[in-house]
């Protein structure tokens, strides 16, 4: 009947942006009152971290990002690797103080060069999200490859999306194929909503449909818009026993609704080809409209009154 026309998602959330590692060794003063004595005197860079965090959560002494920002630069200074990947979040968002890209770009590779994995993966988000050059795309591959090495899982899908889709380097479907595998078993749902889709449409390997659909299920019952879109077309296509039109237009409208341009294409085009007694004419309009606004383009052909992708 139809097929889905899902990218894979990537990962978009900063993995570890705001994580206090504890240090091995306590602080000098471990009391939060002494935090910034034991940061500007005794020049203590874990006392110097967690008075940032403490500024910038907001939790027992108003939030101040300003301040928060120049601790966190202390801590890096003092050399917590945790501090630069803190500072360097801060600088890229522009929290506490202008956006600075290529400062946020040295405090991660600081904090990446320094053994802090997280700090490795959000630079290979930045790189990968603001690429100003296709050598900044390859440097993405590379530090997802190496912070998922470190198990930052989130890094293992990402570098898995690059290898399926060859950016960065050669297209590798297999590999691919194999690191959403270990993706999902670590715990990455959009590595189990990978790897589903691979299993079920038999990419670089042998078709699955029945543990496509275990994965996908539960990866749709975690909120994976792009899980619960390809269980919808499943169940449209027949694909794991009888089509079922009434699960799958109320896996679709969830797609739909966590902002998957492909969910609201599908449902719209679900309501309009279905069988006769599930066709709504008006409903398939607004999923179609949804998903233009999304970005899709070929919905944007559909509406009645022809739309440009993201109005």
């Amino acid at each position: 009947m139809m097929t889905t026309l899902l990218r894979l998602s990537l990962a978009l959330a900063l993995t570890g942006l705001f994580t206090l590692v504890p240090s091995a060794a306590q602080s000098p003063s471990s009391g939060l009152a002494d935090l910034p004595r034991a940061c500007n005197v005794d020049r203590d860079a874990q006392s110097c971290l967690k008075q940032a965090i403490r500024l910038y959560e907001g939790k027992k002494l108003p939030k101040d990002d300003l301040t928060a920002r120049r601790f966190a630069a202390k801590a890096c200074a003092e050399g917590a690797a945790e501090g630069c990947n803190f500072l360097a979040a801060m600088l890229e968002k522009g929290i506490g103080g202008p956006a600075d890209r290529p400062a946020a770009e040295r405090n991660y590779r600081r904090a990446c060069s320094a053994g802090y994995a997280n700090a490795c993966y959000n630079l290979g988000q930045l790189f990968y999200n603001e690429a100003s050059n296709d050598e900044e795309v390859v440097e993405a591959r590379a530090l997802f490859a190496k912070s998922c090495d470190a198990k930052i899982v989130d890094s293992c899908n990402n570098h898995a999306v690059m290898l399926k889709f060859g950016e960065g380097g050669p297209r590798d479907l297999p590999a691919a194929r194999a690191l959403f595998d270990a993706a999902c078993a670590a715990g990455s749902i959009d590595g189990c909503t990978n790897h589903g889709y691979m299993l079920m449409m038999g990419e670089a390997g042998p078709r699955d449909i029945a543990r496509a659909a275990t994965l996908l299920d539960a990866a749709c019952t975690a909120n994976a818009a792009n899980a619960c879109d390809n269980m919808g077309v499943m169940l449209m296509n027949s694909m794991n026993g009888p089509a079922d039109f009434g699960k799958a237009g109320t896996l679709l409208r969830k797609a739909c609704a966590l902002g998957s341009q492909s969910g609201c294409f599908n449902l719209g085009q679900m309501l309009t080809k279905g069988p006769e007694p599930i066709r709504d004419a008006g409903a398939a309009e607004a999923a179609h409209q949804e998903a233009c606004r999304l970005g899709h383009k070929q919905a944007c052909t559909l509406t009645t009154t022809p739309l440009q992708p993201g109005a």
